[in-house]
């Protein structure tokens, strides 16, 4: 009988990557798609609110209904819990529609964005007509924000992408540092778009996220998401903060029908669960240290310090490349995230999401089988 190290040998020019979808993982796994556990997805770990499941299922006669364009209830939720004044608002179907709506309605020709980042900001300036250029973290410093790189290109841009915390890296961008940001960008009519996706899994979120800021600044936009800490992302739903101009602008130009009327009660459902929230936090930073200390003891792995609901891993010091390291990973049921394709990476890292006790222990464990570490009881 083959083995499997002789099976993953074999397949291994053969697969592409999977890109996170447990259906195609399926079929080049062959494994059924409720037998992953999938760590390339940065979703909140605790699933689902039990309020947020119930409140689709009493709402399930609005399917056959439009749902509101103007998401009323949703916006008069998000302001009480974002403390952002409902005209400053824009719901959409995931950030990643708002980011796309962004790029075609303000025609941005020269975007800035540090790396490396989230991808869709540089694939959506591009799908608008624009350029992108790139400053690069120093990996050997475990990627800082470049404060003074970025400063220096200020005046030949119109547009800076950032991600707070920052996405695969988990950085934090701090408060000082935005606020020099944008006054050097306001002297040159450059807008800085701040996406805070993953601002509801850092322990201290008020003191980095700039919301209270919301409609203050002509040339600033927040992207909030909804999508990740409420863990439906098979619903989507992104949020924008900016100034009424710049909404208005961009709400004239969307479809008024994007984001669906559960999705929308799924917002409503999950935003008054506060308990939820604070007990997703509190989990996440609990798992997280967790984690990072048990691939820190892993042969050639070199987790990054970070304070998102994900790490950045170097492998860099095992015999793997990304690539090979997520296919051994993937035929032993567990989907992490390649991060070649992340401008300022290579194959020497990838990502993964913090999950609960029991299903990080399966990745350590599928870890070790691979790197060829021993097995240890975990506390």
């Amino acid at each position: 009988m083959m083995s499997l190290d002789d099976k993953i040998e074999r397949d291994y020019q053969s697969i592409p990557p999977h890109g996170g979808n447990l259906v195609r993982a399926a079929m080049e796994y062959g494994l059924a798609p409720q037998d992953f556990l999938d760590f390339s997805a940065n979703i909140n770990p605790l699933g689902p609110s039990p309020s947020v499941v119930e409140a689709i299922k009493d709402n399930l006669w609005q399917i056959c209904h439009y749902p509101d364009p103007d998401c009323r209830s949703l916006k008069s939720a998000l302001a009480e819990h974002l403390g952002v004044d409902g005209r400053y608002l824009l719901v959409g179907n995931g950030v990643s529609e708002l980011i796309y709506l962004l790029a075609r309605v303000f025609s941005f020709r020269r975007a800035l964005i540090p790396a490396p980042t989230f991808s869709e900001y540089a694939q959506a300036v591009k799908a608008a007509g624009g350029e992108v250029s790139y400053v690069f973290m120093d990996s050997s410093l475990d990627f800082p924000f470049p404060l003074d790189d970025v400063l220096r290109r200020i005046p030949v841009v119109d547009v800076i992408f950032l991600c707070n915390p920052n996405n695969p890296t988990g950085g934090l961008i701090s408060h000082r540092e935005l606020q020099l940001l944008l006054e050097a960008a306001a002297a040159y009519q450059v807008m800085v778009i701040v996406d805070e996706a993953f601002m509801d899994f850092v322990p201290d979120p008020q003191s980095y996220s700039l919301l209270s800021l919301a409609g203050r600044h002509q040339n600033l936009v927040l992207l909030y998401s909804l999508t990740k800490i409420l863990a439906i992302p098979g619903l989507r739903l992104g949020v924008l903060a900016a100034r009424p101009d710049i909404v208005g602008a961009l709400g004239g130009s969307r479809d008024p029908w994007s984001v669906n009327a559960l999705a929308q009660v799924a917002g409503v459902a999950g935003l008054k669960d506060r308990e939820y929230i604070k007990a997703t936090r509190e989990m996440v930073t609990r798992e997280r240290e967790f984690l990072f200390r048990e691939l820190s003891s892993l042969p050639g792995l070199r987790p990054l310090p970070g304070a998102a609901n994900f790490i950045l891993v170097d492998i860099s010091g095992t015999q793997y490349a990304a690539g090979e390291l997520v296919r051994r990973l993937g035929y032993r049921g567990v989907l992490v995230r390649n991060c070649a394709n992340f401008p300022g990476l290579s194959e020497g890292y990838i990502r993964v999401a913090v999950k609960r006790r029991e299903d990080n222990l399966r990745l350590l464990e599928a870890l070790r089988e691979v790197l060829g570490g021993t097995s240890h009881q975990q506390k």
